[in-house]
C-alpha cells in the first residue's frame, strides 16, 4: 500500500496492490467503501444523469439501475443482443478476408476496423441501428469496389488501404469518448469539461450531434412500439417500455426525453464499445504473438462445433453461446488478466476505517490495482495478522509463470477426468468486483467470446515482428495498445453461413 497526493492542496490517496484485500473492499465491505467524488467526477460532465456517475447513496442510484436492469438477463443477451455480435463480426469478417486478399497477406493496421467493429455492435444492441448505419460493412463494400488497385506497400512492410468517411453520429461517439478520457487526467474534470465545451466549437457540435441523434432514435422507436411492430430489438426499446410501465403505474405521461434516459443510453454506448474494443484488440495481439495457444483454440473450437467444420460453414450464433468450449473460456480470460482493458479500480472510504492495520481517513480515495504485483508477478508478502477479519480468499497464481501468457491456468480436471473452465482459478478482477462493478461485464464477455471465436475459426493470425507487435501502450478511458497490426490467411472455405451472414456485393463474394 501506497500513499500519493494526485495535486496540490488535494488529501493523500492511497494505491493498494493486493487482491485479497482489494476483492475483501469490494465485496464485503461495501459500507465502508463506494463511488466517491474523485471516481465519479470524471463522469459526470460528460453523463451526469447516468448511475456511473452517481454514488450508492445518490437518490437516483436506484431508479437508474431499475430502468436498465434487464439489459444483462439472459434473455435479452441471447435473444436480442448476441444476433447483433454475430452479424457484425461477420462483417469484419468479410473486411478481413478483402484485406488479406488484397494485401496479399501482409500485415495491415487493424485497430480501427476493431474499433468501428465495436461500435458497430454496440450501436446495434444499443439503438437496433440498421446497415445502412454500420461502418464495417460500407468499408467492405468500399474496398470490393476497388479490389482492382493493389495498395502500396510501405517501408516496414505493412500496407494502407483507402477508408471511408466517419458517419457523423459516430464521429460525434467517437470525440465524446476521447473528451471522457481526458477528464480522467484532469485534476478538476467537471470545470475542464465547462471550459472545453466554451472554448471548442467543435466538441460543441459534437455533443449537439449525439443529442439529436438520440433524440431521432427514440422518436422513431416509440412510433414503432406504440404500433407494435416487431416487438423489442434494442436496448433502448427496453428503458422505453419500461418508462411507459411505470407511467401508466404512476398515472401520467411517459417521459421519453428525460435526461436520465439519455445519459443512460449514452452511458450504455460509449463503455460498452471502449472495454470491449481495447480488449479485442489486446487479444488479436495475444493470439498472433502466440501461435502455440491459436493452433490449440482453433482445435477446440473445431472440436465443439463438429457439425459446424464438417459441413464447411459458420458456427451459429446459438451454438456459439450454447455450446461451452472450456479452451476458448481460458482464452478469453488469460488475455484479460495479461492485458486488462481498465487496470485500476476506485473506491472512497465513506467512514474512518482500516486497511492493512493502517488508519484510513473518511474520504481517502484507494486506487485498487488489477495489474502489477499479485497478478503478473508474485505479491507482495503481508502478515495474516494484518489483513482484514473478512480477507479469507487465499487465490493466487504459481509465482514462477505468472508473467507468461497461459490459458491454461484458468483449466481443471473434475472428477470424472472432463478438463473445464474455472473463472475462480486466481486472482482477476479487469472488471472490478461486487455490486457496483462493471455493469456491463455479462454483455462484454459475450461479445468478446463470439468476435474470437469467429476470427480463429476463420483466420490465421501470423507472428509479426518486435516492432509492429509492440506492447506499449496509452491510457485513455481504456488502457489500449498504441500498435494492433495483424497479418492474416484465411482459414475456411468459402461457403457464407446463412444465419447472420453478411451479404455483400457480388464482386466481394467472388473473391472471397
Amino acid at each position: 500500500m501506497t500513499q500519493i497526493w494526485m495535486g496540490p492542496l488535494q488529501k493523500p490517496c492511497l494505491i493498494l496492490s493486493d487482491f485479497r484485500e482489494s476483492q475483501d473492499i469490494l465485496l464485503r465491505r461495501t459500507r465502508e467503501f463506494d463511488r466517491g467524488p474523485f471516481s465519479t467526477s470524471a463522469f459526470a460532465g460528460v453523463v451526469p444523469n447516468h448511475h456511473i456517475a452517481m454514488s450508492s447513496l445518490d437518490p437516483r442510484f436506484k431508479g437508474n439501475k431499475e430502468l436498465v436492469r434487464d439489459l444483462m438477463t439472459p434473455k435479452f443477451l441471447h435473444e436480442v443482443s448476441a444476433p447483433q455480435i454475430y452479424a457484425k463480426t461477420m462483417a469484419l469478417v468479410d473486411l478481413w478476408a478483402l484485406k488479406a486478399e488484397l494485401g496479399e497477406g501482409r500485415p495491415f493496421n487493424a485497430r480501427r476496423d476493431i474499433f468501428d467493429a465495436a461500435i458497430d455492435i454496440i450501436n446495434a444492441v444499443a439503438f437496433g441501428l440498421e446497415d445502412d448505419q454500420t461502418t464495417i460493412k460500407n468499408q467492405a463494400k468500399f474496398l470490393s469496389y476497388k479490389s482492382g488497385q493493389r495498395p502500396a506497400i510501405n517501408a516496414d512492410g505493412t500496407v494502407d488501404f483507402p477508408e471511408l468517411p466517419t458517419l457523423p453520429n459516430i464521429a460525434a461517439i467517437e470525440a465524446i469518448g476521447l473528451h471522457l478520457g481526458e477528464q480522467f487526467k484532469a485534476p478538476f474534470p467537471r470545470l475542464m469539461h465547462r471550459i472545453q465545451m466554451l472554448i471548442s466549437p467543435t466538441l460543441a457540435k459534437h455533443f449537439t450531434q449525439k443529442d439529436k441523434f438520440i433524440r431521432d432514435e427514440i422518436d422513431k422507436a416509440v412510433v414503432r412500439l406504440c404500433k407494435d411492430e416487431s416487438g423489442t430489438r434494442s436496448a433502448m426499446d427496453h428503458i422505453l417500455q419500461r418508462e411507459m410501465r411505470a407511467a401508466e403505474k404512476a398515472g401520467r405521461e411517459p417521459i421519453f426525453h428525460s435526461p436520465r434516459i439519455h445519459d443512460e443510453l449514452f452511458g450504455f454506448l460509449v463503455a460498452g464499445h471502449d472495454t470491449s474494443s481495447t480488449a479485442i484488440a489486446w487479444m488479436v495481439k495475444n493470439i498472433a504473438e502466440y501461435p502455440e495457444v491459436q493452433i490449440k483454440l482453433r482445435a477446440a473450437l473445431r472440436t465443439a462445433y463438429s457439425e459446424a467444420h464438417a459441413e464447411g460453414r459458420q458456427p451459429s450464433v446459438v451454438e456459439l453461446w450454447k455450446i461451452s468450449v472450456p479452451y476458448l473460456d481460458a482464452v478469453l480470460e488469460e488475455s484479460l488478466r495479461y492485458d486488462g482493458p481498465i487496470p485500476i479500480t476506485l473506491r472512497e472510504a465513506l467512514d474512518d476505517t482500516v486497511i492493512l492495520g493502517h488508519k484510513i481517513p473518511k474520504e481517502t480515495v484507494v486506487f485498487l490495482l488489477s495489474d502489477g504485483p499479485d497478478y503478473h508477478s508474485p505479491p507482495i508478502p503481508i502478515p495474516e495478522h494484518a489483513r482484514s477479519p473478512s480477507s479469507r480468499d487465499r487465490r493466487s497464481w504459481d509465482p514462477s509463470d505468472m508473467h507468461l501468457f497461459k490459458p491454461d491456468r484458468w483449466l481443471k480436471t473434475t472428477e470424472n477426468g472432463n478438463i473445464v473452465y474455472d473463472s475462480q482459478s486466481g486472482p482477476m478482477m479487469a472488471f472490478g468486483l461486487g455490486p457496483r462493478g462493471c455493469f456491463g461485464r455479462r454483455l462484454a464477455y459475450l461479445e468478446i467470446r463470439i468476435v474470437l471465436a469467429l476470427l480463429v475459426w476463420n483466420f490465421e493470425f501470423h507472428k509479426l515482428s518486435d516492432e509492429l507487435s509492440s506492447r506499449d501502450s496509452y491510457d485513455s478511458i481504456t488502457k489500449s495498445p498504441v500498435r494492433c497490426y495483424v497479418s492474416l490467411t484465411k482459414v475456411m472455405p468459402k461457403e457464407r453461413p446463412q444465419e447472420g451472414a453478411c451479404a455483400l456485393n457480388t464482386s466481394l463474394d467472388i473473391k472471397l
